[in-house]
């Protein structure tokens, strides 16, 4: 009716409107005169308003996002059925996510080096994130003037946001290096210099790096490429435009030589135009892996109760990482005795919390609240067995880090990624095709080697960076530098 569709647009207004929102609060007071039908909302939605109004200033006084109600840097949850105006939501976020931002171009800006990422969530703050953050950080101590432009809407942040990005591996004191601009909430034009050069770290913040050099000198950007993301998706829509994006005029940075090898083998991006092109205008690293220290001899010998860890993603945005083939082939060698009554199951990686899955002879899955760097790394070491899964070309930084702990790791092949390649990091890999039976004959074989302690430890040794001064050594730093310095014509 005319009254309550007047009534929703008050309320609409009061999150933006002070009128509207005095009035929400002059409706509050009809209460004692029998006015009840709302059961006094109108307080908790005022309180609500005031909060969102308050928590935009951090305690430095600068302005911090508003708050969104969803991360728009993920896709949309998966629906198990087709539901009214589900079809028209999910383009419109794909829209708002390719959405340009605007630019104000001016030779009076500084010249920057700007790297886009979707935003600054520290509940999805992943080995990907800190990759980026360490590039920002080397940049910045080679004498550039760096800025992290968030492209998404951001979530309201604590004010030790910058302190607890700083915890992990590499950022120590980093974050006073960089310049942080919310583009997406700010409000108004991000301002550049027309020789400024832009960074891109995922599909759709390639999007905006090509509007972006459309408007200034540079005739490319630099892609830090961390997954081929058109395989993070179901065929459709958000792969098609995530696939379009190695096709922009880009040089490629890498996360690892497996990634790099797997687009020089299927000539995508820059490799299209051929393996010589593709190597000179490309480059790869090692992300670090977690810092372990594997646990003694005497403990390992010691040990009463063997414990496997999964590497557990339920989530829609980590169906690459196999979870409900993990959780089956579990289950089946429990089932085949492969792990008896002196085993526990526990997983990490879930942004959930925690939860418990229950497996087949009495047996349970625990799987843990995310965990803060460190506090991971200390407790992978407790661990015998691990299961880490990554149906793509990169090999993913967990297998490596539980083998590095001593973990006898198993994990899937794909396409390039071959068992000689995964196992050539370390005698504690196990590599198998990714199928339920051939991952229950890695569990077994990852159960019966774990009894041998010394073994363990010695493939500890894994082939791979544990610190970001390595991964980003004066080789791959000069060859970022020297693209970078190609990209503004």
């Amino acid at each position: 009716t005319s009254g309550k569709r007047r009534a929703l647009r008050r309320f609409v207004s009061a999150d933006h409107s002070p009128l509207a929102a005095a009035r929400l609060g002059l409706r509050a007071l009809r209460a004692p005169m029998g006015h009840d039908e709302t059961l006094g909302v109108e307080r908790l939605l005022l309180r609500g308003i005031l909060w969102r109004r308050l928590v935009a200033f951090d305690s430095r006084g600068e302005m911090r996002p508003s708050g969104h109600p969803h991360n728009s840097s993920l896709p949309p949850p998966v629906v198990s059925r087709a539901e009214p105006g589900h079809s028209h939501a999910e383009t419109a976020h794909i829209q708002r996510m390719i959405e340009p931002i605007e630019l104000s171009v001016s030779d009076r800006e500084p010249q920057r080096i700007n790297i886009l990422i979707p935003t600054i969530d520290l509940k999805h703050l992943f080995g990907g994130y800190i990759a980026k953050f360490n590039l920002a950080r080397k940049l910045a101590e080679a004498g550039h003037h760096v800025r992290l432009v968030t492209v998404d809407p951001t979530p309201p942040l604590p004010s030790n946001w910058r302190e607890r990005i700083e915890s992990y591996s590499g950022m120590d004191e980093a974050m006073s290096r960089l310049e942080v601009t919310f583009a997406r909430d700010s409000g108004s034009p991000l301002p550049v210099h027309p020789d400024d050069r832009f960074v891109a770290t995922t599909w759709w913040t390639a999007h905006h790096a090509r509007n972006a050099i459309r408007e200034t000198n540079s005739e490319r950007f630099l892609y830090l490429i961390q997954e081929y993301e058109p395989f993070t998706f179901v065929m459709g829509s958000w792969a098609a435009i995530a696939k379009q994006t190695y096709d922009f005029p880009h040089f490629a940075l890498f996360s690892t030589s497996f990634l790099r090898d797997w687009f020089a083998e299927h000539g995508e991006g820059v490799y299209s135009r051929g393996a010589e092109s593709g190597e000179h205008d490309s480059a790869s690293f090692q992300n670090a892996i977690t810092p372990v220290a594997p646990p003694g001899l005497d403990e390992l010998r010691d040990r009463e109760v063997r414990r496997l860890l999964f590497y557990a993603r339920a989530e829609p945005h980590a169906k690459r990482n196999l979870f409900e083939l993990g959780l089956i082939a579990i289950s089946q060698a429990i089932e085949e005795g492969v792990f008896g009554a002196d085993w526990e199951f526990m997983g990490i990686g879930s942004v959930e919390g925690r939860s418990r899955i229950e497996l087949p002879r009495g047996m349970h899955l625990e799987i843990l609240n995310r965990l803060e760097q460190g506090t991971y790394g200390e407790m992978l070491a407790g661990f015998d067995v691990g299961l880490s899964l990554m149906f793509t070309p990169h090999p993913s930084l967990v297998p490596i880090e539980m083998a590095s702990a001593g973990l006898l790791t198993v994990t899937n092949t794909f396409d390039t990624k071959t068992p000689a390649s995964l196992e050539s990091l370390s005698a504690n890999m196990i590599a198998v095709e990714p199928t339920i039976e051939a991952t229950v004959d890695g569990l077994r074989a990852a159960a019966e080697r774990s009894a041998h302690a010394e073994e363990r430890i010695a493939g500890a040794r894994v082939e791979w960076p544990n610190s970001w001064e390595r991964s980003f050594d004066a080789t791959v730093m000069g060859r970022i530098e020297e693209m970078l310095s190609r990209c503004v014509r």
